[in-house]
């Protein structure tokens, strides 16, 4: 999601309100930190064509934030042409928890999580496992005979779901957004507690879509089909077959659906932003059970954690069209394709006004699994045409800039969040350039 509010989590219940007062003091002391193990690594900005002295706004807008108890914590990495150029830590792990975070914390990266699952389906695409216009149905029967839910009652789909749908976001499936009924139902259902794929998928099926399969765009629960989907296709759980095809490859090796009980330290705690009271509070803190899940099942939408360092990695090889170590997990045509706006201009320029999609936001338009940001200029905010980027209901975000060759990620632990943390971003990083590729 572009807006990080509102995403279906297991949140729980909202407890302990965040004093910001007693943790300024803590927050002041660690802010500020450059990540020791990486800056041996950071390339001097001048030679990338980034003004170093510029740059440190980046710095400024992250300690702002920690400084200002906006978030308890921050990392930021920023690459361009492939090479580190910034890389900070800033602030504590969680209200309950006042270690420091470091490069390789561990965050909770909801819908960041749709990409990498995008990219597994992709590569069963590649190998000809499926076509885009595949019915969904073929490989998960319970998508066989969808009804809609329109003007008060229930209708059959005129058009069956289809596998680009997924990809697209087009499929019907919603989080229930601005529609009481679904948002209802949706949560009658239980979807984000069901104990298996499986049962997800039986829960997920007997409800009503939102529209029509390719009539328009609907931010929802496409992605965790999708990776339904190649876990019924591949024989593995959507973990294995990420395990094995991606993260190793790619050797991210902080990267998973359940955290292993030795790295459970490094698990940053989760907050959410109260407006009524202005003040946060604790969602999911101290003590971590060993094997700590965001989702009973290996949901393809919203379930992995991982790191900054890690995700990197993966974008990288986005950049690289999906080259790692002299191997392909990727074509670069693919990646190309992948990284197109698939929707209909009758959505994207309708997408306008007071009462826009949030979401897929002003600008935006939508590739294989991945956001693409279309318009700059419509969106009012320096940027690139052409931008892939998504970001995460807890306040992580990032982007991959074609244009500028630049890469961007900032991880935080922040549910409604009522900052433009990735705008104020995009804003610092771009000033700094010297040298624009545009």
């Amino acid at each position: 999601m572009r807006l990080e509010q509102g995403e279906p989590t297991t949140m729980g219940k909202l407890q302990m309100k965040f004093d910001v007062q007693a943790a300024l003091g803590i927050l002041v002391m660690l802010c500020c930190s450059v990540i020791g193990a990486q800056a041996e690594e950071l390339t001097p900005a001048e030679e990338l064509g980034i003004s170093a002295e510029r740059l440190q706004r980046v710095d400024q807008v992250a300690s702002r934030y920690v400084e200002e108890g906006r978030v308890m914590g921050m990392v930021t990495m920023i690459t361009r042409h492939g090479k580190l150029v910034q890389t900070s830590a800033q602030g504590v792990l969680g209200m309950d928890n006042e270690l420091p975070v470091q490069a390789d914390t561990l965050f909770r990266i909801y819908s960041m999580t749709k990409a990498v699952t995008a990219v597994a389906a992709l590569i069963l695409y590649e190998e000809g496992h499926f076509h885009l216009d595949d019915p969904v149905e073929k490989f998960l029967p319970d998508f066989k005979d969808m009804q809609v839910y329109e003007n008060g009652a229930l209708r059959p789909a005129k058009i069956k779901m289809t596998m680009h749908h997924l990809f697209t976001h087009m499929s019907g499936l919603s989080y229930g957004y601005g529609d009481e009924m679904l948002t209802k139902l949706i949560g009658e259902a239980d979807l984000v507690g069901s104990q298996d794929v499986d049962t997800f998928v039986e829960r997920l099926s007997r409800l009503p879509l939102h529209h029509d399969p390719g009539e328009g765009w609907k931010y929802g629960y496409s992605s965790d089909v999708l990776g339904a989907v190649v876990a019924n296709i591949s024989g593995q759980s959507l973990g294995e077959f990420m395990k094995s095809r991606l993260f190793e490859p790619l050797q991210m090796q902080d990267t998973f659906f359940a955290v292993p009980a030795e790295k459970l330290h490094r698990l940053a705690s989760s907050h959410a932003w109260n407006k009524a009271e202005n003040g946060m509070l604790l969602v999911s803190g101290l003590p971590f059970q060993s094997g700590y899940r965001v989702a009973p099942f290996d949901a393809g939408g919203f379930g992995l954690i991982s790191t900054a360092g890690d995700y990197l990695k993966f974008l990288e090889m986005l950049r690289r069209g999906g080259e790692v170590d002299g191997k392909w997990l990727l074509s670069p045509k693919l990646i190309k394709y992948m990284a197109k706006d698939h929707l209909p201009r009758s959505i994207t320029e309708a997408n306008i006004g007071p009462d826009h999609d949030r979401n897929l936001g002003i600008g935006g338009g939508h590739g294989l699994g991945i956001g693409v940001y279309i318009d700059p200029i419509r969106r009012g905010v320096l940027s690139s045409k052409g931008e892939l980027d998504w970001g995460g209901a807890a306040g992580t975000v990032y982007w991959l800039d074609p244009v500028e060759d630049v890469i961007v990620i900032c991880m935080s632990q922040l549910f409604a969040s009522p900052w433009r943390l990735r705008d104020d971003l995009s804003v610092a990083i771009y000033q700094s350039l010297t040298v624009s590729l545009e």
